[in-house]
């Protein structure tokens, strides 16, 4: 143990080493600074430490937990005891905390080091306080009452905004104030009762949850301490809180009051709920600076409150930050084991149980992704709280609120871009914002998550915007500009980071407008600059146009023509017709009959090879489809019978009626694709088992112009590979339209998404995987639909589609997918996980996650791998069956049956086991006694509530069509789930089913009153734009009516007039199933329908003559009747109080 306890020292040290060593040349950068803290305090260089924690704290903001760490460390290192100049040291320590981040435990801990140090001054051995902090006579001497008094209120004040728990401070100050009354003695005690007055009545003042506590505290005291002044003191306190009390519960705006926010804020379960909550607090009060009325009342505005709430409000994404940092640490460091690991064993055997490379550099990548999220949250609440500060208190407090924004998040090169502004707003000082800038570089902050540009862009932008509009640059002769120097270090920084450079290309265009307008001696250095070869730049049609243009300007004709001819030689290029275009116009301004033929000869030869390149593309893409859509077909042509039986009867048609549909459009189908026919039966066997998968080869397109067309969305992917599908996202709110574009091949993703920023058709258009920015939320309330999710979420960004699933199997399912317009808001929404919906029926906090691709493949065996274990004991949990089946395999994961309301098991749980085998191998439990009980193991079955009886049920399926309508001219692309729902609102469903190609759809109802409710329903349903029509599942369509001759003899009707819909009421019946014969099938009874002839229709007079023969069958009965009873057939009429014999009689 201790030959290896050496060596961890040993690596320790010599890491600490070549960390010091970056340090030297980077001083500054927050990530060696904290490895730093973490390797000297494993080796106990508490000094060091200190000074480290020191340097951090001066650069950026420290969390509550590093602060309390490095107060703690620097009160024990403090020389004891305590002089004045320690104690102030101590105290400015805590005031430089209490800047950062609004914190309580950091307050508390202010408090009562002060208390503690007046107690020790004091009465050094009174106190436990007194003896961890003693002090010197100086010290006590100068914490006399007054200076106690006055350091003790100032802390207090600074968590009067922290409405719920700035009891826990003010009740340290009472605490000691009543310590000294009860102490004191004559004129002194008179003095501190009145104090303690002082002290009640400035709480009252201040609105916070336990004021009426307060309130009661302060009548008892007044009772105790002055009762012959209790009625007066008692009016003065009701007076000075009246205001308090409004502000707490009484102010209410949309609904709501502080009150409502401050619960919400105490019940929510973490730090995701939190901020949510936090995002419509801040909102709430600041909404209320509104322009004064024409009667010139002002809004009811609380400057300290609403300062609060927004201080508040950042706490909670700082610290997901913090804890995402954490996590991204240890990454790091077991990156940095399997670098070192790899230098000094090579391509050793890698340990069971340790991860990849790979998989950790993804881990890495997700979780700079997460932090870059939770500070962009984070910095969005900054920037609307100067903006806030300047507009309510004044300038100079929205620049002093930007200061703070940049030291708690550095991250973000908008902050620091606003921090520059401001300050140019002050000063002019060139050496200031050198220094600003200097130090955003140097922190090391803006480069996550590897390889983004964006943030590095916005600080060099704003450093040469600076520059650029200084009065007076004294530069010497032949020197650089200083805003073309920032420019060209910004692209060499930006190709650092990201080889492609940057592909919104703000410096080039900004460069290339100055140099133009402002500055043209500059110009030929300019071009010098962005004429070096970087992707960004070599592949796009905007940097070709901006450069020609310039050179165009300048008369240099032959410059930009070889600029032209450059370009269009690339096959990487985003939109080389923009190109084509240019090129031709150049020569039609400013060329020559010949250079125009010239060029347009060359731009036919380059049009020439895309336009082979685009057909091998769709070569390539043709063939795919044909094999899919060939096995798609072969499939669908093979289960057609099998799966008519068992939707028929689902769907209330006829089987008969629906095989003969599916077999003529199956062979219709395939006679259509006689390519699938002649392959060999390895070709078929591999076509049959394509798969489509969307997942990996669809991604989101947003900012495309309005009126976008799905071919116009293709031609710009021309080149990348052949698409599958495109759907366009309509959003008539927005300025721009989005699509979803899928391909066949996902081997075309990395040419897809090269076309990032690129422009379509002159707009510059965003373009992701569509799966990083969709949601997958679960857990939410049954109460709420499509409306409450889109509020929900609308916060964070716009929503594109909501995708919801079909409840016609399990209408448990309470799952959506919700497409946002980026991946930077769908990670802003990742902040609701965990939020409990207020007011929901049911208390779970909701599952917001990004959809992951790969969870479906997880979750593909499952099915094979899960248990079901019956026979349960009521006292059973988790450890108990963890216990039982350890012995087969690694357990995945284990649901227990749980009754939350007698907090028992329920008897059976769900066990799932890494793999089928170790399921399998598990199922000899079966049968065995456990805890007095039997088990019952057995592979589970996910379709076992859905399983239908093998009986048949006539009477249960009459009524159940009986509570069945059917719903006609449904919208293209209705989505069940959401049909359901708008349904749901008007009668309760149990069940509802879609057919796509007739737009109709079956809804299963509660009772049949509710259908009666739908039928007799006045006001028209409206779903997506179009009227819904409602009809009784068992309604008959009504006859066909027969035609006459102009002789007005009846004609026989055609079979082939029959209705089209799905009624069996022309179709003949199948024959009663014979003692000796099989039952037909529903093929054989399709097949007798398909070759039957024509039914002649009876005709009237046979009507007639069958109503006749029945009238007369029914006479000769009553004849018969009346001769056997004698009587003329009417009911001799008793007397009064006979009874006749009949009545008397039972009936049977």
């Amino acid at each position: 143990m201790e030959g290896e306890s050496q060596t961890n020292m040993d690596a320790t040290l010599t890491e600490l080493s070549n960390l010091l060593a970056e340090l030297e040349e980077q001083p500054e950068n927050v990530f060696f600074l904290r490895r730093q803290i973490v390797l000297m305090r494993s080796l106990g260089m508490t000094a060091e430490v200190l000074d480290a924690y020191a340097k951090l704290s001066s650069l950026i903001m420290l969390q509550e937990e590093e602060w309390l760490t490095y107060l703690d460390n620097f009160v024990n290192s403090v020389v004891k005891p305590l002089d004045v100049t320690a104690f102030m040291d101590i105290v400015e320590k805590y005031v430089q905390a209490e800047r950062d981040y609004l914190s309580l435990p950091i307050i508390l801990q202010h408090v009562k080091f002060i208390i503690a140090c007046f107690k020790a001054g004091q009465d050094p051995q009174s106190s436990e306080e007194a003896l961890e902090v003693p002090v010197d006579e100086e010290l006590a001497a100068f914490l006399d009452v007054g200076t106690t008094r006055g350091l003790i209120k100032a802390a207090t004040d600074l968590g009067n905004g922290l409405l719920s728990e700035s009891q826990q401070l003010w009740q340290l100050w009472i605490d000691w104030e009543l310590g000294l009354m009860e102490g004191a003695k004559g004129t002194e005690k008179q003095e501190a009762i009145e104090s303690v007055h002082n002290v009640y009545l400035q709480r009252l003042a201040i609105p916070h949850s336990t004021i009426d506590q307060t309130t009661s505290s302060y009548s008892s005291f007044c009772s105790t301490y002055c009762n012959e002044e209790y009625e007066q003191r008692l009016v003065k306190a009701t007076e000075v809180s009246q205001t308090a009390k409004y502000k707490w519960s009484g102010e209410r705006r949309a609904g709501k009051s502080r009150e409502d926010f401050e619960l919400l804020i105490l019940y929510a379960t973490d730090l995701a709920a939190q901020a949510q909550v936090f995002v419509e607090y801040y909102k709430w009060e600041s909404s209320a600076r509104i322009k004064p009325t024409a009667h010139g009342k002002g809004p009811n505005v609380d400057i300290t409150l609403t300062q609060a709430v927004f201080e508040r409000a950042v706490v909670p994404y700082a610290k997901l930050a913090a804890m995402a940092q954490s996590s991204l640490d240890e990454i790091n460091l077991k990156l940095q084991k399997q670098s070192k690991s790899k230098k000094s064993k090579g391509k050793g055997k890698k340990k069971e149980g340790e991860p990849e490379a790979t998989t950790l550099a993804e881990q890495k990548q997700a979780m700079e992704e997460t932090i870059r999220a939770y500070k962009d949250a984070e910095a969005g609440i900054w920037a609307k709280y100067a903006s806030w500060s300047e507009e309510a208190i004044h300038a100079m407090t929205g620049t002093k609120i930007r200061k703070n924004a940049v030291r708690a998040v550095p991250h973000c090169g908008g902050a620091w871009a606003d921090l520059f502004q401001d300050t140019e707003k002050v000063t002019a000082d060139l050496q200031q914002l050198d220094s600003l800038f200097e130090t955003a570089l140097s922190l090391g902050l803006l480069f996550i998550p590897e390889g983004r540009t964006t943030e590095i862009t916005e600080l060099f932008l704003a450093r040469a915007a600076y520059e650029a509009r200084l009065a007076s640059v004294n530069v010497a002769l032949g020197a650089v500009h200083p805003a073309l120097a920032t420019i060209t270090r910004g692209l060499e920084t930006i190709t650092k980071v990201n080889k492609s450079g940057d592909a919104s290309l703000k410096l080039e265009k900004f460069a290339l407008d100055w140099a133009e307008t402002i500055a043209p001696e500059y110009l030929d250095q300019t071009l010098l600059v962005l004429d070096k070869p970087v992707k960004c730049r070599s592949s796009s049609y905007q940097f070709a146009l901006l450069r020609a243009n310039v050179e165009i300007r300048r008369d240099d004709v032959d410059r930009a023509r070889e600029i032209f001819e450059k370009f269009i030689q690339r096959t990487d290029l985003d939109w080389p017709e923009a190109i084509y275009e240019a090129f031709i116009q150049l020569e039609v301004v400013h060329g020559t009959p010949q250079t125009l033929q010239d060029t347009r000869k060359k731009i036919e030869r380059e049009q020439e090879k895309v336009a082979k390149r685009r057909e091998k593309a769709a070569a390539e893409a043709s063939a795919y489809q044909e094999q899919y859509t060939a096995a798609a077909i072969q499939g669908a042509a093979a289960g057609a019978v099998d799966a008519v039986m068992g939707d028929a009867e689902l769907k209330g048609v006829d089987p008969t009626q629906e095989a003969v549909d599916l077999a003529v459009a199956a062979s219709a189908d395939l006679s259509a694709a006689p390519v699938a026919v002649g392959q060999s039966g390895k070709d078929n066997a591999e076509e049959v088992h394509l798969k489509r998968d969307r997942e990996h080869t669809t991604v989101l397109v947003t900012g495309l112009p309005k009126g976008c067309t799905p071919e116009r969305i293709e031609n710009f992917f021309f080149e990348c590979g052949p698409v599958r599908e495109t759907t366009i996202l309509v959003d008539e709110d927005a300025m721009h339209d989005s699509a979803l574009v899928e391909f066949k091949k996902a081997e075309a993703i990395p040419d897809v998404l090269e076309k990032d920023k690129k422009k379509f058709e002159g707009t510059p258009v965003s373009i992701s995987m569509l799966w990083r920015s969709t949601l997958f939320v679960t857990n939410f309330p049954r109460e709420m639909d499509d409306g409450g999710i889109r509020n929900l979420l609308e916060q964070y960004g716009r929503i594109l589609e909501t995708r919801w699933p079909s409840r016609k199997y399990a209408d448990s399912r309470r799952f959506c997918y919700v497409t946002m317009e980026s991946p930077a808001a769908a990670q802003e929404a990742l902040v609701l996980h965990g939020y409990k919906v207020p007011g929901a029926s049911t208390n779970f906090g909701l599952t917001v996650l990004i959809s992951d691709p790969s969870a479906k493949t997880k979750r593909s065996d499952a099915a094979n791998s899960t248990l079901f274990v019956g026979g349960l004991n009521n006292k059973s949990t988790e450890v108990d069956i963890k216990g039982l089946f350890n012995e087969f395999g690694t357990i995945s994961h284990i649901k227990l049956g749980w009754d939350p309301l007698k907090r028992i098991c329920k008897g059976f749980a769900f066990v799932e086991m890494s793999t089928e085998a170790e399921a399998k191998a598990a199922l000899k439990l079966h049968g065995t006694q456990y805890k007095g009980k039997y088990l019952k193991v057995e592979i589970s079955d996910p379709n076992h509530a859905n399983k239908k009886s093998q009986e048949r049920k006539p009477d249960q399926a009459a009524e159940k069509r009986l509570r069945s309508v059917r719903l006609s001219n449904l919208p293209e692309g209705t989505q069940e789930g959401l049909l359901q729902q708008a349904l749901e609102k008007v009668v309760p469903v149990r069940r509802l089913e879609m057919f796509v190609r007739s737009h109709e759809a079956l809804a299963e109802l509660e009772s049949q009153a509710d259908v009666g409710k739908l039928l007799l329903r006045t006001e028209p349903f409206i779903f997506n734009g179009n009227e819904i029509t409602f009809t009784e599942q068992n309604k008959r369509p009504p006859p066909a009516k027969e035609a006459r001759d102009d002789s007005g003899n009846d004609k026989d009707v055609k079979s082939s007039s029959a209705p089209s819909g799905p009624s069996t009421m022309f179709a003949p019946r199948a024959a009663r199933k014979a003692l000796a014969k099989p039952r037909p099938t529903a093929v054989a009874a399709a097949k007798a329908v398909a070759a039957s002839p024509g039914i002649p229709a009876q005709g009237q007079d046979d009507f007639r003559a069958l109503v006749a023969a029945k009238n007369k069958q029914r006479e000769e009965k009553l004849n018969i009747a009346r001769e056997g009873s004698g009587t003329s057939g009417e009911k001799r009429k008793l007397e009064d109080g006979q009874e006749g014999e009949e009545s008397k009689r039972t009936r049977t």
